[in-house]
């Protein structure tokens, strides 16, 4: 399977995509640029500048959206004009910022900070309760990355992308408890490439982009590789599921280290690929932050 680019964005370093099912619509951002993508229903593609980074965006139950702003988390409206900051995040850590992300099944905002600087296990993963109450689930983290739930959302995906592997967290269905680590689901050799941005579809499948090795797996809930997409270039950095029929597979990807030789061979770096598989998503979980 191959996927193809349908906005050629160049993005110095996009990531976070997002389906919205509230206007049928896929955002992402390009975190070294300051901005955030929309390419709607109608095929239009919209840029929305922001104050600072962003790692995740993610659409909200109310008007709006949560953003991960580098340093801290915050709601803004639909344009993305007016923010409001729930909480400063490792206000003492200069050197990272915040990154991947996902609603999780109770309505709260599950994100991890990465080591941008020094590429040591300083970072940590968060959640942000719908009252807005941060804390702390797991630290020792180099570059949060993969997070995702299972269907019924009693399970938590994780990967800490230099480490390689994809790890798995029993959360349980009825309120969020402490994290019970459980088995990994897949190493790091599974596949080309390293771990980033994840999605889960209806079958409990965890689609996951493979940074440096240009694909994009899918990897049964028993840990088995079940299919892998191909794209023209090495960097995916996210994917997610969405379409009519939620059977349409988006992926961001990167411009940032890539020689210019690497570059002239691959034109299309930085854009937003799709593909259609099989098996469509699970319906996006809206944050009630």
């Amino acid at each position: 399977m191959e996927a193809t680019c349908v906005v050629d964005c160049k993005n110095t370093l996009g990531e976070g995509c997002v389906w919205d099912p509230r206007d049928g619509s896929v955002y992402w951002t390009d975190i070294v640029e300051s901005r955030i993508y929309r390419l709607g229903s109608d095929g239009a593609v919209s840029v929305f500048p922001l104050p600072e980074r962003a790692g995740f965006v993610l659409p909200r139950e109310t008007a709006g959206f949560v953003v991960g702003l580098a340093s801290r988390i915050v709601t803004c409206d639909a344009n993305f004009r007016t923010f409001n900051t729930i909480s400063v995040i490792e206000a003492d850590l200069p050197q990272t910022r915040v990154n991947d992300a996902a609603v999780d099944p109770f309505g709260g905002v599950v994100f991890g900070t990465f080591d941008e600087r020094d590429r040591k296990p300083v970072a940590a993963v968060y959640r942000c309760a719908p009252d807005g109450t941060v804390t702390k689930i797991l630290s020792g983290i180099t570059i949060s990355n993969g997070i995702a739930f299972s269907p019924s959302g009693d399970i938590m995906y994780f990967a800490d992308t230099p480490e390689g592997t994809v790890r798995r967290f029993m959360v349980g269905t009825t309120a969020w408890a402490a994290l019970e680590e459980l088995s990994p689901l897949a190493p790091a050799e599974i596949a080309d490439g390293l771990p980033d941005g994840a999605v889960v579809d209806a079958e409990g499948s965890y689609w996951n982009a493979r940074v440096w090795g240009g694909c994009l797996v899918r990897v049964s809930s028993e840990g088995v590789l079940q299919e892998t997409v191909r794209l023209p270039t090495k960097g995916p950095t996210c994917v997610t599921l969405g379409g009519k029929d939620g059977r349409t597979l988006f992926a961001t990807t990167l411009r940032v280290m890539h020689t210019e030789d690497e570059l002239e061979a691959a034109p299309l770096a930085g854009g937003l690929f799709s593909v259609q598989v099989k098996v469509p998503g699970v319906p996006q979980r809206l944050a009630e932050i």
